[in-house]
């Protein structure tokens, strides 16, 4: 089959990001973001605002929260590009950490398979935090297989996303691999402009002393305008 080979790698990428590390640490936690997104009239500019909040599970509430607005264009059926700002903060005993994001970003679509579709989104990232002053460059490479479940409004999901950093910054990013994030779930379309999306997350992220596994529960709702 034509795309055969995408669900192939999808599925190892899965399998790797939930293997852990022989010395690692572990969590849990809980993510959620609402995404607003629209187009300008008779225009193939298109707009999203993405609000996220991620709670972690040793009792001291929200770990880090972020506000991304992006500005897209529809070059082609399958083919949207984006630029975007992120403005994260990340919660921290003392000094919180402050990072903004310059990205951008390819959304595009890679064909049908097994009833269901892949796509791809393809992100170069900028990054600048309050305790430097370099740029630390990542790339992050996501695939993703949609699959609905006949007769109902409901999807199954399947997600991989791979993360490597291009150079070190005097505020601690390392070049080489950085993270993997392997998702499965279920989408509920509710209608034309509600989508809701809930399931499993495992990251898997290169530390200094040690990797860290983190198991999320994900809740992802998107409102199209």
């Amino acid at each position: 089959m034509r795309f055969a080979w995408f669900a192939a790698a999808l599925g190892v990428a899965l399998a790797l990001g939930a293997l852990p590390a022989s010395a690692h640490t572990s969590d849990r936690q809980f993510w959620t973001s609402t995404v607003l997104t629209g187009r300008f009239e008779q225009s193939p500019w298109q707009w999203s605002v993405d609000v996220q909040a991620r709670f972690s599970d040793d009792n001291k509430g929200v770990e880090q929260t972020s506000v991304r607005p992006a500005l897209g264009y529809r070059v082609r059926e399958g083919l949207d590009l984006w630029v975007g700002y992120a403005d994260i903060t990340t919660h921290r005993d003392g000094n919180d950490v402050e990072e903004q994001r310059f990205w951008q970003q390819a959304n595009y679509a890679l064909g049908d398979f097994a009833g269901g579709a892949v796509s791809g989104r393809t992100r170069v990232e900028q990054r600048f935090r309050s305790s430097g002053d370099d740029a630390g460059w990542r790339v992050r490479q996501q695939f993703r297989y949609a699959n609905p479940i006949e007769g109902t409004p409901l999807s199954i999901v399947l997600s991989n996303e791979t993360m490597f950093t291009l150079n070190e910054t005097d505020w601690g990013q390392r070049s080489g691999f950085d993270q993997n994030r392997a998702m499965a779930g279920v989408q509920w379309r509710v209608n034309d402009g509600l989508r809701i999306e809930t399931g499993y997350l495992n990251q898997y992220s290169n530390g200094v002393s040690a990797d860290r596994v983190s198991h999320n529960l994900v809740l992802n709702t998107t409102l199209r305008f």
